[in-house]
Formats: C-alpha cells, sequence, structure tokens
C-alpha cells in the first residue's frame, strides 16, 4: 500500500468515524425526548455526503483493480467540481431540502479541500506559485 493509499483510509476512517459519531447523538437525543438541534443534523448530513465522496474513491479502486488511487481521486475531484459547478443553489422549495442540498456542497467542498495538496502534488504547485497547505481529516495540517 502506497501512501495516497493509506491517505485516502484515513479519511474514510475519520469520516466515517465523524459520521458514526454524529448519528449517535442524533439517535440519543431523540430517544431520550432531549431537543435535536440543526447542527446535529447538519453535522450528520455533512458527514454523510463526505464520507460517501470517500467511499467513491475507494469503489472505484476495488470495482476495477486497473484504477490506481491517484486516478480514483483525481476522477472523483472532477466529479465533485463537476457537482458544485451544475448544483443549483435552491432558493425556493422547503427548507429542509434547502439545508440538505448545502450540506451535501458542504460535503464537496471539503472533500476538494482535503485532496488538495494530492492533486498538486501531481500537477505542481497552486496558479499562484506556491503549495496551499493541505489539512487533515481533523483539519490540522497534514504532510503528504
Amino acid at each position: 500500500m502506497g501512501p495516497f493509499e493509506q491517505i485516502a483510509i484515513d479519511y474514510l476512517i475519520d469520516a466515517t468515524r465523524t459520521l458514526d459519531e454524529a448519528a449517535s447523538r442524533f439517535a440519543s437525543a431523540w430517544e431520550t425526548g432531549e431537543c435535536v438541534t440543526a447542527e446535529d443534523l447538519s453535522r450528520a448530513a455533512v458527514a454523510q455526503h463526505l464520507r460517501d465522496w470517500w467511499q467513491q474513491v475507494m469503489n472505484q479502486i476495488d470495482v476495477d483493480e486497473a484504477v490506481d488511487i491517484v486516478t480514483a481521486i483525481m476522477e472523483s475531484r472532477r466529479a465533485a467540481e463537476a457537482y458544485l459547478i451544475s448544483a443549483s443553489q435552491l432558493s425556493y422549495g422547503e427548507l429542509f431540502t434547502q439545508a440538505m442540498a448545502q450540506a451535501r456542497r458542504q460535503a464537496a467542498r471539503q472533500f476538494l479541500d482535503s485532496t488538495r495538496h494530492l492533486a498538486e502534488a501531481l500537477t505542481g504547485p497552486t496558479s499562484a506559485g506556491r503549495s496551499a497547505p493541505a489539512t487533515g481529516p481533523a483539519g490540522g495540517e497534514r504532510r503528504a
């Protein structure tokens, strides 16, 4: 297993852990009659969508063994970018629908932010001529 595979696995594990924690918090509050806040629901929704982006990377590798981790990450980055470009900004409909669409956009942005350093390692530094600091699963700086 190479360094890119381990990074992808770490992000998938972290996203899964975050989703499990958010879902547990939500379920516990629901069962005990505590107030379930919008923040609780938002955290769970964003975590679910972020985990889906990382699972998409791993699925590409598992389904087609000819696809390496770098290709899978780059293809998923392109899909996330395309999603953000094509996703309409909802200004109509129910607030819940708008909130879930926002969670999906937020997760796509987080996925792109967390994979930026991998893309730069393959394509070179940012257009400003310098590499942007990469963040790890917990948001701190990460070095590949």
